[in-house]
């Protein structure tokens, strides 16, 4: 059995992330609050609105920073596994009547075939690595 495990590449997990977001707004808070006690009160609404734009977007980022693709090739079966914002996929085809094939629009992104099926493959692969995995995936297809 041969498995390819690739993941989205992401300088903060979700838990450093929290950490990060608990430290940003316990500050931007403080500065608020010293604000506040001097009688500057707009200050308070607009530190709320940018932790909330702060919030927002790191919420987004957190929510696909876990994100991976997963191909495992066992003799015939071939499965293709893919979180996608916490949302698990998982598909299995017979691995003698998958193709990879290469995207007509993009010639660097791969994909496999079965039937009229198309799943794009190898997104979260650096350019310079999809050659070598194109080449091992394609030997265990064979």
């Amino acid at each position: 059995m041969r498995t390819w495990f690739m993941k989205r590449n992401c300088s903060f997990t979700p838990r450093q992330l929290s950490y990060f977001y608990l430290s940003l707004a316990s500050f931007s808070l403080l500065v608020a609050i010293y604000f506040l006690w001097i009688g500057v009160w707009v200050i308070i609404c607009f530190t709320l609105f940018e932790l909330t734009a702060v919030a927002i977007a790191l919420l987004i980022y957190s929510r696909h920073a876990l994100d991976y693709e997963k191909i495992s090739v066992d003799g015939d079966l071939l499965i293709y596994e893919k979180s996608w914002g916490g949302k698990v996929t998982q598909q299995q085809w017979n691995a003698r009547w998958v193709k990879l094939i290469r995207v007509h629009n993009d010639p660097n992104q791969l994909a496999l075939r079965y039937g009229n099926e198309h799943k794009p493959i190898g997104v979260f692969l650096r350019t310079v690595d999809r050659p070598r995995f194109e080449r091992d995936l394609r030997l265990h297809l064979a």
